[in-house]
């Protein structure tokens, strides 16, 4: 048998196990800040245009607040920004793979050879 790998992710989610924002979104709305577009950001992901704004929209209802703001058109077309609100996650999620992460990974490094250990033995 190959070994085995221990894996794991960072989500936000309600005292009543409602799921709000994972690594997914947080991908996305770095994405859509760096493109300053929406629809670049999901060409880029490969997400669905209609099904991500749904999404966004759904986690904006469920946290009480706007993650972007989307102009339209113009000479120059439109753009999507993310809101304050939305930056603040951001940063958050990104406390959280270089503040936090490094240190779960080293520990999983660690549980992961004892796994293959009890994996291997026979």
């Amino acid at each position: 048998m190959a070994r085995a790998r221990l894996r794991y992710k960072f989500w936000i989610e309600t005292e009543d196990d409602v799921s709000l924002l994972g690594e997914g979104k947080w991908l996305l709305l770095k994405a859509i800040r760096d493109a300053g577009s929406l629809k670049a950001a999901v060409d880029q992901m490969g997400y669905a245009y209609r099904q991500t704004w749904d999404n966004l929209k759904t986690i904006e209802e469920k946290l009480g607040f706007a993650l972007i703001e989307k102009s339209r058109g113009g000479a120059s077309g439109g753009q999507t920004v993310l809101t304050a609100k939305g930056e603040e996650l951001v940063s958050f999620f990104e406390k959280l793979y270089h503040q936090v992460d490094p240190s779960i990974q080293q520990h999983l490094t660690t549980l992961q050879d004892e796994l293959n250990q009890i994996i291997s033995s026979k």
